[in-house]
């Protein structure tokens, strides 16, 4: 696997996720759907930016697509249980639980971010195989 590619890539999660958890801390209420639909345009962002960095590389096998679709499922159940936490930790320490919105959504860019950073990086892991070593 190629380290510098890899590590670019989880860089590139970590600043989406930071962003969009900065956008979980917006104090304004009204404004949750709006929230949510720009969460759901910056994570298709990071998807395609994840894929385009390791070329969409494809030939991944049926368990790595099982794994990525349990991942993104996880992503989710992770998400709810950052929200859940903070917002039980909420009950007794004042001010933690308006942090629950920015933890959720920051767990839930970052799962997806490595979850579809993974799958890609099996795919590429495969094509490199597949090479012969005079085309290297």
């Amino acid at each position: 696997m190629n380290l510098r590619q890899a590590r670019d890539s989880r860089n590139l999660v970590l600043d989406y996720a930071l962003g969009v958890s900065i956008l979980g801390l917006v104090p304004i209420s009204n404004l949750f759907s709006l929230k949510i639909s720009i969460t759901i345009v910056l994570i298709i962002k990071m998807c395609w930016d994840i894929g385009r960095k390791w070329k969409f590389s494809k030939g991944q096998d049926i368990l790595a697509m099982m794994g990525f679709f349990f991942g993104w499922l996880g992503g989710f159940a992770m998400a709810f249980m950052a929200w859940l936490t903070f917002l039980g930790i909420g009950l007794f320490i004042p001010y933690i639980s308006s942090f629950k919105l920015a933890a959720a959504l920051f767990t839930l860019t970052w799962m997806l971010g490595q979850t579809t950073n993974q799958y890609y990086a099996s795919g590429h892991e495969k094509l490199k195989r597949r090479k012969p070593l005079n085309e290297v």
